[in-house]
């Protein structure tokens, strides 16, 4: 085996997706900010929730809003559902698996906050029970998918953001998310704060 191809390989797909991100995504990506300003500049929060591996990136975006990626700011506005490790486990246990997210979401939700979900598998009833609950709680959603995710799709209304990475595979799917959550945090420094180059 060639290491060294192996590695360029890697390298020449990860540009290939991001290529093909860059072309679809945009218009997606900017109204997906628009709303989670709107939300925030409107005394909303964001509740971050995902599943399988897209629960760290969820993390990860929540992190980037409590606290900063490139700029000093203050923090905004986010909880991430998926790290409330304790939580997780007294609702599995006195409840149901399928609804962790939801009863979180049911207590803490208010109208005009965001659902963020990272949703790559399809099927998902703690994810879709979520969904379902923040519809309930007039939340907006803002969904980071895959094609697998087919059930989130079809569970957002028009008042929601979906933005598809249309790719196979989890690497080039979840390095395309993080590009896009870099970008909405960006986005939002540059509304919330005035920000610009």
């Amino acid at each position: 085996m060639d290491f060294q191809e192996a590695i360029y390989t890697q390298f020449a797909q990860s540009f290939e997706a991001q290529q093909q991100a860059l072309e679809s995504l945009p218009p997606y990506i900017e109204h997906a900010a628009k709303v989670i300003f709107t939300s925030i500049a409107s005394g909303g929060k964001v509740i971050c929730i995902g599943n399988s591996t897209g629960s760290h990136l969820s993390q990860y975006f929540s992190t980037l809003m409590l606290d900063r990626m490139d700029r000093e700011r203050p923090g905004l506005p986010a909880i991430n559902l998926s790290g409330e490790g304790s939580a997780l486990l007294a609702i599995t246990h006195n409840d149901s698996y399928h609804d962790v997210f939801s009863k979180q979401i049911t207590a803490l939700g208010n109208p005009g906050d965001i659902l963020f979900v990272v949703a790559n598998k399809g099927n998902t009833s703690p994810i879709i029970q979520a969904i379902q609950a923040a519809h309930e709680r007039k939340m907006s959603i803002v969904a980071l998918t895959s094609p697998e995710a087919k059930n989130v799709s079809s569970l957002t209304s028009q008042d929601d953001t979906e933005i598809k990475i249309n790719l196979l595979g989890t690497a080039r799917t979840h390095e395309c998310q993080l590009t896009v959550i870099h970008i909405l945090v960006d986005l939002l420094e540059r509304q919330l704060f005035g920000y610009e180059d």
